[in-house]
């Protein structure tokens, strides 16, 4: 009995231990004076900044030639504005672009921890846009959910951006599957026990689900006038190759669209095949999927 009891007190201590620091792990965010050591050792200039929106606060990174056409990087879930770091360290790119990437609403130091769904972070971000890159040529690039999150500001914003990368987005209804840990651990009872950031991911992934077949999602994305690079890995189990390219080439116009099938990636394609997809975004590839 007095092991069972000691294992006892053991667990509720450990329970309570994790309680306390789990809120501090995992938050995906890297400090601005961070950032600005490593790149000023690495002779390159980097602007941080926020920007505010009603009663919302949105964080950004810059760098790179501003009278040059703006590549505005958008992170997945988690994650925060340096998932571009490779990119944000590459000079060639620093003269070619001006690369801007942001904490999404609700991480990194965009209100970290509070959960927004894809229609009201659309309207932040566009509200940035709008006051800070007026005028600008831009090219959207969004990761895994930044890819459907592109799509929306491309519907609540049409012509307005030169063009739409999505690089692994999850963008199709058909592809989103009931995922009973999410649903679990959204619970009260087991929320508490998700670290970090993953907490609000779980959040907001379960309510992408319904995000991608509301009506404001459906109709309107349809619709949209620009055009759209689509890079996959073939190997993603994450958001599946197929039935995301299948939802472009349904809802778009041949002419709109390219498809970069990478044979063999997975769902971190933007690290693990930098090169691939630099040349795609430079538009030097040549591995477009016949339509």
């Amino acid at each position: 009995m007095k092991r069972l009891k000691k294992l006892f007190i053991l667990v509720i201590v450990l329970l309570v231990l994790w309680a306390v620091i789990n809120p501090f792990l995992f938050q995906f965010t890297t400090a601005d004076d961070d950032a600005k050591t490593a790149f000023t050792r690495a002779g390159m200039k980097i602007s941080l900044g926020d920007f505010k929106y009603k009663k919302n606060n949105l964080h950004f990174a810059r760098i790179g030639d501003t009278s040059k056409t703006v590549l505005l990087f958008i992170h997945g879930s988690p994650g925060c504005w340096d998932f571009a770091w490779d990119y944000f360290m590459d000079s060639s790119w620093q003269k070619n672009f001006e690369m801007v990437s942001i904490d999404r609403p609700g991480f990194g130091q965009s209100d970290y921890g509070v959960a927004k769904n894809l229609f009201e972070q659309s309207e932040i971000i566009s509200a940035f846009i709008k006051s800070t890159l007026a005028g600008r040529k831009i090219q959207l690039v969004g990761h895994s959910y930044g890819g459907p999150l592109v799509l929306q500001l491309c519907a609540d914003n049409d012509l307005l951006f030169d063009k739409c990368i999505i690089m692994a987005g999850s963008i199709s209804p058909q592809a989103e599957k009931e995922e009973v840990q999410l649903e679990m651990f959204s619970h009260p009872l087991f929320k508490w026990m998700v670290p970090g950031s993953f907490e609000q991911g779980v959040e907001e992934l379960l309510w992408l689900k319904d995000d991608l077949k509301n009506k404001k999602y459906l109709d309107v994305v349809a619709k949209i006038k620009t055009p759209i690079v689509a890079i996959y890995g073939t190997e993603d189990n994450m958001v599946p190759y197929k039935p995301n390219v299948d939802f472009l080439i349904q809802n778009f116009a041949t002419a709109q669209f390219k498809i970069y099938p990478l044979e063999g990636a997975n769902h971190f394609l933007p690290w693990k095949n930098y090169a691939d997809v630099k040349k795609i975004i430079s538009g030097n590839a040549d591995t477009e999927q016949p339509k």
